[in-house]
């Protein structure tokens, strides 16, 4: 039989056993995060400059963020996009600078704190130089929602105090989406005003945008000023279930499912097909022009047993790229 310290070592083994996967030489919570610190170098006063840091559980033990801090106001950070992360889950930290309120060198941190599966902490270090010689109106290019397929602008006003012969030289654009226009609206004394338009062509995808727009200035020290650019592009046709699964199955057999098709104004479909399975569907389209769409679709299977994957591309008339949605399913 174990004796008392018997038991009390076998228990203490236990407990290192546990956290074994999570506890090294250093802050255990070290591993977790994809970015060891924070630079976003030169900005201008009013520019909306952020950055995201993302936390990866990279051990074997539910982990859970129980805080996040910045040793600063000058930055901020918002809330986890989840608090409690499974092995191999992922969640971001968004740390905002604020340009508006400070101004020249600021070097701060933000901490991120877990209490599960134990206390830890990482701090990661954040520099900026927040330059008050150009100021942004407004402070970001934002498009908010825009529909795929409908081109956009957003005018940005970019004031400068200093050198009479400061010079915008060129405009660097992150996404070949984004295209811009730089017009010179007043230059005396030390002071320059620009106007910038940036536009987002109508051939952008469906995507949460974020991208940058670099300014190139003469400036020898410091010649390149960044403008975040943020926006929604929202699909104007939308498919429910985005995954069909269909139920297992012999060769031969067959099975129907539906999907529905939305748009956000009418549409009409003119095909949907699988290019690897061609034999297998058949549909049924309608050719009237609705916003909302049910197709039926009758799914043969074929002599070839396993699992299968397969895109299905619909057709949309007058619509240049074509809209998927997947099917899987089991042939027994």
């Amino acid at each position: 039989m174990l004796g008392t310290f018997g038991r009390i070592g076998l228990i203490a083994c236990c407990c290192l056993t546990t956290f074994g996967t999570v506890h090294g030489q250093g802050g255990w919570a070290d591993q977790l995060v994809d970015k060891r610190r924070i630079d976003f170098g030169v900005v201008a006063t009013g520019a909306d400059t952020a950055d995201v840091i993302t936390v990866t559980n990279k051990t074997g033990n539910t982990i859970h963020i129980s805080g996040v801090s910045t040793a600063c106001t000058c930055a901020q950070a918002g809330q986890p996009s989840s608090t409690l992360l499974q092995p191999g889950e992922s969640a971001t930290v968004e740390i905002r600078l604020n340009t508006k309120q400070f101004s020249k060198k600021r070097d701060t941190s933000l901490t991120i704190f877990f209490d599960s599966p134990q206390y830890g902490s990482v701090t990661i270090p954040i520099s900026a130089y927040i330059r008050t010689d150009v100021v942004f109106d407004p402070g970001i290019v934002r498009f908010g929602n825009v529909e795929f397929g409908t081109p956009s602008q957003v005018v940005v006003r970019v004031s400068y105090a200093g050198r009479p012969d400061w010079k915008i030289t060129d405009v660097k654009m992150g996404s070949s989406d984004l295209s811009a226009t730089l017009k010179e609206l007043r230059r005396q004394g030390g002071y320059v005003d620009y106007e910038l338009t940036v536009k987002l062509g109508n051939t952008a995808k469906p995507q949460r945008l974020r991208d940058i727009v670099t300014l190139v200035t003469d400036d020898e020290a410091s010649p390149r000023v960044p403008l975040m650019v943020e926006g929604i592009i929202v699909p104007d046709i939308s498919i429910s279930p985005e995954n069909v699964q269909i139920r297992p199955l012999s060769p031969g057999e067959s099975t129907n499912v539906r999907v529905v098709i939305k748009g956000t104004k009418p549409f009409v479909v003119e095909d949907v097909n699988c290019k690897d399975m061609t034999d297998c569907f058949h549909v049924k389209l309608d050719a009237k022009s609705n916003k909302l769409c049910f197709v039926d679709i009758r799914f043969v299977a074929p002599e070839k047993k396993g699992k299968f994957s397969e895109p299905m591309l619909v057709k949309i008339e007058g619509r240049e790229e074509p809209v998927q949605f997947m099917v899987s399913g089991e042939i027994n």
